[in-house]
């Protein structure tokens, strides 16, 4: 990945507050202009979160002090991409199928296999099982529960939270929920609700 100068000062910066955080040097910290409280964010702060931080193109450090609303900012920024990240990995390895990890993520199919690589995951070929009354009686139930107007607005979280709920494997939760998708999108049959069979 390229870096920018201004990446580098900010990864060395991060690494710097830890380290002042690390001996107990709050007078380096206040001579940059930072809180405690604000320092302390930075030590939840993975290598893999500061490895995403030289991406970033502007400058934290202003001045010979920090930035506090943009370092604020940044921090955040790395806390709700690690989230999605670790959102995205646990759907993976709970066999979520490509298409829909390409509807919520954008994700291509190298990207895919390689993430599953990643964390140790291997594919079984196949479509998934049928499920059965049962199941998709609980798929609709779990999906009311949402109080979700519309099926094609569910987020990984939603998934997550009817896989849990059901114990319906990712690909069959994923078929069951587009093969209602479709049959409401048909003009013959637009009143179809999750779960109803032909």
């Amino acid at each position: 990945m390229r870096t920018t100068k201004e990446a580098e000062i900010n990864v060395a910066l991060l690494q710097y507050i830890m380290k002042c955080r690390s001996a107990g040097d709050d007078e380096a910290l206040a001579h940059l202009g930072l809180a405690r409280q604000e320092a302390e964010t930075v030590e939840s702060l993975s290598w893999g979160d500061l490895e995403h931080l030289s991406s970033i193109h502007f400058p934290v450090l202003r001045e010979n002090a920090i930035d506090r609303d943009l370092f604020q900012r940044l921090i955040h920024h790395v806390q709700r991409t690690r989230q999605s990240q670790a959102l995205c990995d646990e759907l993976i390895a709970r066999d979520a199928p490509l298409p829909m990890m390409h509807r919520l993520y954008g994700m291509e199919a190298s990207e895919y296999a390689e993430r599953g690589r990643r964390i140790g995951i291997r594919r079984i070929l196949g479509r998934p099982h049928e499920p059965t009354e049962a199941e998709e009686t609980a798929i609709c139930k779990a999906f009311d529960d949402l109080g979700k107007p519309e099926r094609d607005n569910l987020t990984p979280e939603d998934y997550l939270q009817i896989h849990r709920l059901t114990s319906v494997p990712l690909r069959t939760l994923w078929h069951v929920i587009q093969h209602a998708n479709a049959l409401q999108d048909r003009s013959e049959a637009p009143q179809r609700k999750l779960g109803e069979r032909r």
